[in-house]
């Protein structure tokens, strides 16, 4: 397994996986579920959001790709064994992810399961733990 930060791409309508050791973007998924991984926000990029009103690439997940489970013509689909919770983050207004309504532990450590979704207004993301 290697490890990766994975960041929604705005313009592509797609997750983005980045390698952590040379920061080289290595594929474009729908779905992909990551394990022992956290949540990161970068604060300068947060106040960059706040101050100019223009996203810019500073949250993602950082965590542990298993090819075997992750592959892109398969859809993953959360175990049902297990209570998936979908996890927000909104840099506009929200200074970290989101559970609920309630910010999540920045030491939380877990699997997390991101997609997208076509829906009425094109395509949505979404980020369950």
């Amino acid at each position: 397994m290697k490890k990766v930060r994975v960041y929604w791409n705005l313009h592509k309508r797609v997750w983005s996986v980045q390698d952590v050791k040379s920061g080289r973007v290595v594929s474009h998924r729908h779905f992909i579920t990551i394990r022992d991984a956290k949540f990161v926000v970068r604060k300068g990029g947060q106040k960059r959001v706040r101050e100019e009103g223009k996203k810019n690439v500073h949250a993602f997940a950082v965590g542990y790709v298993d090819d075997n489970y992750n592959i892109d013509k398969i859809k993953p689909t959360p175990n049902a064994n297990f209570n998936w919770q979908m996890v927000t983050y909104n840099p506009y207004k929200d200074d970290y992810f989101m559970l609920k309504e309630k910010a999540m532990s920045k030491d939380w450590v877990g699997d997390i399961h991101m997609e997208s979704l076509r829906c009425e207004h094109g395509v949505k993301s979404r980020v369950y733990i």
